[in-house]
């Protein structure tokens, strides 16, 4: 696969570098996403993502497609353990050039292509909003994971407490003595 000389600033593809290659473009690059940390509670910390995209144009379209790879540590939502795991995301997004600003704010036509005003398609926003949405909504250090105690605070999965962590629903109380004076 030939690869075109193309001007990266941030992660940037130019249209006429789609247009010339028959064969397309390809981006392998190393990026921080800094702005996923900030946006995600129950993600401590990210690597840069290793991008690896290929970008091709057919018919005034920009098709651009690959994987972001990263090593993430996220906070579970049960036991609070910080823990990592390796992210593999798949990215793929359709653009189209927009002729003006209104074209723009219109947003995306009836194929779901985003609209590019100027000769730069600029990939780190999609590319983190795309990260964003394969984030796990609440992250579990283990799909096991017995999170911590209601009462005492102490991870069960450490640590086995002896509180009495059964509830009955204040509904129900009546009907739970109920059976207990037909024993």
């Amino acid at each position: 696969m030939n690869s075109v000389a193309y001007e990266v600033i941030s992660l940037k593809l130019r249209w006429r570098d789609l247009r010339e290659s028959s064969t397309g473009v390809h981006l392998n690059e190393t990026i921080e996403l800094p702005n996923l940390v900030k946006e995600n509670r129950q993600l401590i910390a990210c690597e840069p993502f290793q991008v690896d995209l290929h970008g091709t144009e057919e018919s005034k379209i920009g098709h651009v497609e690959g994987t972001l790879k990263s090593k993430a540590t996220f906070r579970c939502s049960r036991c609070l353990t910080d823990y990592s795991e390796d992210l593999i995301v798949p990215f793929e997004e359709d653009f189209v050039q927009a002729e003006d600003e209104l074209a723009v704010e219109d947003g995306a036509d009836e194929a779901d292509r985003i609209p590019v005003l100027g000769e730069t398609i600029d990939l780190v926003p999609h590319l983190e909003q795309t990260v964003n949405l394969a984030l796990p909504y609440t992250p579990l250090c283990r799909e096991e994971c017995a999170g911590l105690c209601s009462e005492c605070g102490v991870n069960r999965n450490e640590t086995a407490c002896a509180c009495k962590t059964e509830r009955i629903d204040p509904r129900l109380a009546d009907l739970a003595k109920f059976f207990e004076q037909d024993s």
